[in-house]
C-alpha cells in the first residue's frame, strides 16, 4: 500500500477511536462515515503521488461505491478510486468498532448497524472531488525534457511512418493496429503517466470502452488507457493525412475506409 495513504488511513482510525471513546461508543457507523468523506476528499495531486507508490489503485472499478448519482453513471477514474479509498476505510473503521465493542457482529458474522444510523449515514451531504485542477500538471507542461507521454506517442509515430508506404494494412487499420501495439494497460504502465500529468485522473469512460467487456463497469486504469489510445490514433490519423495516405471531405473529416464512420472503441 502507499506510504501516504497509510499514513492517511493510520490518522482517520486514531480520530475515530478517540471520538467514539469520548462519546462511549456513540454513533459507531455514523461517525465513521462523517470521518471518511471529510478527511478523505484527497487532491488531484496527492491522489496521483498515491496512485504512483500503489499502481494497483488503477485496478479499481466503481461498483456501487459511488453514491453522487451526478458521477455515479459515467464517473471519472479519480472518483472511482477515491470510492474505494473511502469504502477500504469505512471497513477499517468499523473493524475497529466491533474491536472497542461500539458494533456486534450476528451469528454469521455481519455487523448490525441501527436503521437511524443508515438513514443518518445515507443523508450526508456527498463531496464530489475537483479533478480539472492540478498544479503538478501545470509544472511539468514547462519542464524541459521529453514526457512520458509524448515517449509514447513518439515510439508509435515512428512505427508507423516506417510502414505505412510498406503496409498492405489501409493508413486507418495500420494506425488503429500501431496504437494498439503501443498501448498502456497495465497499472504499472499508466501510473508513471497519472504523476506526469494527474489531470488523466479527470477522464471518463464515455463511448471508448467497449460495455461486455467489463460489464459497463470499467476499471480506472482502462479509461485512461481508452483516452491515451485513442489520443495516438488521432495523431497517427493526422499524420496519415498529411501524408496523403488519407482524405479528407468537403467538410474536413476524414474519409475512413469501408463503413468506418465511427470513431473505433479501444477496449
Amino acid at each position: 500500500m502507499s506510504q501516504i495513504l497509510t499514513g492517511i488511513l493510520d490518522d482517520i482510525r486514531t480520530e475515530y477511536v478517540q471520538i467514539l471513546q469520548h462519546s462511549s461508543g456513540l454513533d459507531p457507523f455514523l461517525n465513521a462515515q462523517k470521518l471518511c468523506q471529510n478527511q478523505l476528499s484527497i487532491s488531484t495531486d496527492q491522489l496521483a503521488k498515491i496512485i504512483n507508490e500503489d499502481p494497483n489503485l488503477l485496478a479499481a472499478r466503481a461498483g456501487e461505491l459511488i453514491r453522487d448519482l451526478q458521477q455515479a453513471e459515467n464517473p471519472s477514474a479519480g472518483h472511482i478510486i477515491s470510492a474505494n479509498i473511502r469504502s477500504a476505510a469505512l471497513e477499517s473503521l468499523l473493524d475497529a468498532a466491533v474491536h472497542y465493542g461500539w458494533l456486534q457482529t450476528n451469528a454469521e458474522g455481519a455487523i448490525q448497524i441501527g436503521d437511524g444510523e443508515i438513514e443518518a449515514a445515507d443523508a450526508l451531504l456527498q463531496v464530489s472531488e475537483d479533478y480539472s485542477q492540478s498544479k503538478t500538471a501545470l509544472e511539468n507542461i514547462s519542464k524541459p525534457g521529453v514526457s512520458v507521454l509524448n515517449t509514447l506517442i513518439h515510439g508509435a509515430e515512428t512505427e508507423f511512418i516506417k510502414q505505412l508506404d510498406s503496409q498492405v494494412l489501409d493508413a486507418y487499420s495500420l494506425a488503429i493496429e500501431v496504437a494498439g501495439a503501443h498501448s498502456v494497460f497495465t497499472p504499472e504502465e499508466i501510473a508513471p503517466l497519472v504523476i506526469e500529468n494527474p489531470l488523466l485522473l479527470g477522464l471518463r469512460a464515455d463511448d471508448l470502452v467497449v460495455d461486455d467487456v467489463f460489464e459497463s463497469d470499467p476499471p480506472a486504469g482502462i479509461i485512461i488507457s481508452s483516452h491515451i489510445t485513442q489520443m495516438v490514433i488521432d495523431h497517427l490519423l493526422e499524420l496519415a493525412t498529411d501524408r496523403g495516405a488519407l482524405a479528407l471531405d468537403g467538410e474536413g473529416q476524414l474519409i475512413l475506409p469501408g463503413n468506418e464512420d465511427q470513431p473505433p472503441l479501444i477496449h
